[in-house]
């Protein structure tokens, strides 16, 4: 009986280490996808007002293009 017992501690101790280590690459992929869509938002917020700025001179030359024409 204690060789029963023992072998569904062995079991069990797996089951727990493989329980951990399934927990713990869950919590660092987590992380590393909360620093990925960290960064790359701060990297579309940069090109998104980049874009705005170039739009804003684009429209400015146009309508100084098209006074010119008048």
């Amino acid at each position: 009986m204690n060789k029963q017992r023992r072998k569904i501690n062995n079991i069990s101790d797996v089951d727990q280490k493989h329980l951990a280590e399934l927990v713990y690459h869950k919590a660092i992929k987590e992380e590393i996808e909360k620093r990925l869509e960290i960064k790359y938002l701060k990297r579309i917020g940069y090109l998104v007002n980049a874009n705005n700025e170039l739009m804003k001179e684009l429209e400015q030359y146009e309508r100084v293009s098209m006074q010119e024409r008048v």
